[in-house]
């Protein structure tokens, strides 16, 4: 410390003697390098560590994106698997359907539970009761059909279950 007191006149003195000296050198003073630094590699440091977060993000977004493509591609296998073996019973069950369908199985099985065929066919009429015209034909060959069930039996029954069906569908077809 100074035992003398300090005068305001050599304070500004001193004070305008660094500045002087300061300008005359291009050189910053230490405190404020230090701080130039410091703002420099902060705003690098925050730059850097923005740009990291951008490409972890990317990077992030590619791989979920990438995963649910794998899984998506794994769960369409599977359903197309699933639908060839579906496929593959429906066409079982359509052949099982056709052989059980078969007139001759259906014969076979109506005599074995003790049916025989009719030896004389009654129509009903029903009246106000809509009829298609290839139904009309159908029951007009039925009735005109030989007695003889040997060779046509198949063919009869054929043609019996179309008109059963066309009447069904004309049942369903017309207005309440």
């Amino acid at each position: 410390m100074l035992d003398s007191p300090i005068n305001s006149n050599d304070l500004f003195l001193s004070v305008f003697k660094l500045d002087v000296e300061m300008a005359g050198s291009q050189e910053l003073p230490a405190h404020c390098q230090k701080t130039s630094k410091r703002r420099v590699e902060t705003r690098t440091v925050v730059i850097a560590g923005l740009m990291l977060a951008m490409f972890s993000l990317v990077g992030w977004l590619y791989l979920t994106q990438t995963s649910q493509l794998t899984v998506t591609g794994y769960r369409i296998q599977e359903l197309q698997q699933r639908k060839a073996l579906l496929q593959e019973e429906n066409a079982q069950l359509e052949a099982e359907i056709a052989e059980m369908e078969s007139a001759s199985r259906l014969m076979a099985r109506a005599r074995a539970m003790g049916f025989q065929p009719p030896q004389r066919v009654t129509y009903v009429p029903v009246p106000n009761y809509p009829v298609r015209a290839e139904a009309a034909s159908v029951a007009r060959d039925q009735r005109a059909a030989p007695a003889d069930y040997g060779a046509e039996a198949s063919s009869a029954l054929a043609r019996w279950w179309a008109g059963l069906v066309a009447q069904f569908d004309a049942w369903l077809q017309a207005p309440p």
